[in-house]
């Protein structure tokens, strides 16, 4: 319990190597046996990280206590992969080399954490597309699943699933989701028939239709599925589908 008066320090979630996307384990465990490392060239060198481990690395910003910055590390890991021998490494490269880059902003950085760790420590992968959404009437999940049963709605959402089981007689389920929690959809065979291609490939998808109620559980039937025109659009992890 915090008892002296002063700001308590900041919290905050430590992340596994395993996380993220690529990452063999024999190479995370020689990252954390030959630690500390001085800067990247030196975790490159000594750990023999492969060069698109270490990109991934970057990318996800687990690279931030070497290099704060995930363009400038991308920078000098791209340096490194055009070295063909460790040992010939400059690991402290001239400041002038330096090229200046622009710092990510909110958008790409949330997006850059689902890429390479299938999530963010942030925000979800739609928190920062909430205002664009807004601005065309879009609501959230948690407001669509607080509609009555019988009123249309639009909705847009990131696919994390789609079935088709055998009992259902052709209808197929899918599962939506924004920072605010989880939209159920329901296609009929000749819906999902009718836009097919967007149907099976859109991952962040919109979707049309009536909401429908029961004990206490919402869906969406869906009368048409389109794909979003955004300025930024995310790139999620690809869903669980089973058709």
């Amino acid at each position: 319990m915090h008892t002296s008066g002063a700001s308590p320090a900041p919290m905050g979630i430590r992340m596994g190597m395993r996380y993220v996307k690529g990452m063999r384990q024999e190479v995370a465990q020689r990252i954390i046996e030959r630690r500390p490392y001085r800067d990247i060239g030196e975790l490159y060198r000594r750990a023999q990280v492969p060069v698109e481990m270490l990109t991934s690395l970057a990318e996800c910003g687990a690279l931030a206590g070497l290099e704060p910055e995930r363009r400038r590390a991308l920078w000098v890991v791209h340096g490194l992969s055009r070295r063909e021998r460790p040992e010939q490494l400059v690991l402290a490269l001239p400041e002038a080399e330096a090229p200046v880059l622009p710092e990510l902003g909110w958008f790409d950085t949330v997006n850059w954490d689902w890429k390479r760790g299938g999530h963010s420590p942030r925000a979800h992968l739609m928190e920062p597309l909430r205002g664009q959404l807004r601005e065309r009437g879009w609501p959230t999940a948690e407001e669509v699943n607080g509609l009555r049963h019988g009123v249309s709605c639009d909705y847009v959402g990131i696919v994390i699933c789609r079935q088709r089981p055998h009992t259902a007689k052709g209808v197929t389920f899918m599962t939506l989701e924004d920072e605010t929690g989880f939209v159920n959809a329901l296609a009929w065979n000749d819906v999902w028939e009718r836009f097919r291609v967007l149907a099976r490939t859109l991952s962040l998808m919109g979707v049309s239709g009536k909401v429908q109620t029961a004990d206490g559980v919402s869906h969406i039937i869906i009368d048409t599925i389109w794909e979003p025109r955004l300025r930024q659009v995310p790139v999620p992890s690809p869903s669980h589908d089973f058709h």
